[in-house]
C-alpha cells in the first residue's frame, strides 16, 4: 500500500524562505509531535481543541480521540464531513532584534486542512487506539503492562479522523551557536 500524500500548499506561505519543500518532512514532523489543535467551526465561530494525535501516512489522516460527548463531538456529529483544520508546532529559542517588531522565535510548524468524521468500525478504532499506545507508551506491552482494550472501552471512545486534503510546513531556526538566541527558562 502506498502513502496517501495530501496536496502541498506551501506556495501560500507569506515568507517563502520559511516554507518547507521536502515532501517527507511533514509526515516525519507529525510523527514526532505529541499534541495538536483541531479547528472546527461552530455557528461561524472557531472552536479549537488541543489533543494528543497520531498521523497515519498510508491513510493520509490525522487521528484524535475523546469522549462521545461535548462540543467538538457534537460539531462533527452534526456535520456531514465538516471542514476542519489542524496545527502542531515546536518552539525553539527566542531571538532578540534591534527593533521589537523584528524580535522572533525559532519554530517548526504544520497546518493541515481537510474534512473530519468519526471512525465507527470497532476493528479500525482498535487499530487507531493501539497506534496511540505505540506512540505514547512504546515501553508498555498490552496484556502485560496494561489490560487489552475491551470492546466496551472501544465502543465508548470517539475516534476522529481528519482526512488531510492539503498541508504546509514552515521552519525558522538559527544556528546553534547564534550569539543572541536564548531559552527563556535559562534567563536569570
Amino acid at each position: 500500500m502506498t502513502d496517501r500524500t495530501p496536496d502541498d500548499v506551501s506556495d501560500s506561505i507569506r515568507y517563502q524562505g520559511k516554507a518547507v519543500d521536502d515532501s517527507s518532512w511533514i509526515p516525519e514532523f507529525l510523527a514526532e509531535q505529541e499534541t495538536g489543535v483541531l479547528g472546527l467551526v461552530d455557528d461561524d465561530a472557531p472552536h479549537l481543541v488541543t489533543q494528543l494525535f497520531v498521523y497515519d501516512p498510508e491513510a493520509g489522516a490525522i487521528y484524535l480521540h475523546g469522549a462521545q460527548a461535548g462540543r467538538a463531538h457534537d460539531l462533527v456529529e452534526d456535520g456531514d464531513g465538516p471542514k476542519a483544520s489542524f496545527t502542531t508546532s515546536e518552539k525553539g529559542r527566542y531571538v532578540p532584534a534591534d527593533e521589537p517588531v523584528n524580535f522572533t522565535v525559532e519554530y517548526s510548524s504544520v497546518v493541515a486542512y481537510g474534512t473530519v468524521g468519526f471512525v465507527t468500525e470497532r476493528a479500525e478504532k482498535r487499530r487507531v487506539l493501539e497506534r496511540f499506545m505505540g506512540k505514547f507508551a512504546p515501553q508498555l506491552t498490552p496484556g502485560e503492562d496494561y489490560e487489552e482494550m475491551a470492546d466496551e472501552s472501544i465502543d465508548r471512545t470517539a475516534v476522529y479522523r481528519l482526512d488531510v486534503d492539503s498541508w504546509s510546513g514552515k521552519e525558522g531556526w538559527k544556528e546553534p551557536d547564534h550569539p543572541d538566541a536564548y531559552d527563556l527558562n535559562a534567563v536569570e
